[in-house]
C-alpha cells in the first residue's frame, strides 16, 4: 500500500478492530468504550501525533505512526 494512504489504512485498522471512527479535517477521532484515541494528520501519509485517552485523562502521547496503530490493536 503507497505511503499515500497510511490515513485511510489506519481508518480501516480501527474500524476493522470495532473502533468508532470520527474525522474532521486534519483529525481522526477513535473511541471504544472509556479509551480514546485522537489523531493528527500532515496530509494522508505522515501523522503530526497522536494521544491515547483512558477514562477522559491523557495517558501518552506519539509522533510514531507505528506506536499509534499499535494502540488500536490492544
Amino acid at each position: 500500500m503507497p505511503d499515500t494512504d497510511e490515513r485511510q489504512a489506519v481508518s480501516a485498522l480501527a474500524e476493522g478492530l470495532g473502533w468508532n471512527h470520527r474525522s474532521a479535517d486534519r483529525n481522526d477521532y477513535f473511541d471504544k468504550g472509556v479509551v480514546r484515541i485522537h489523531v493528527v494528520w500532515r496530509g494522508d501519509a505522515a501523522i503530526s501525533g497522536g494521544t491515547l485517552y483512558h477514562d477522559d485523562l491523557l495517558t501518552t502521547y506519539s509522533r510514531d505512526l507505528a506506536t499509534v496503530q499499535g494502540w488500536l490493536k490492544r
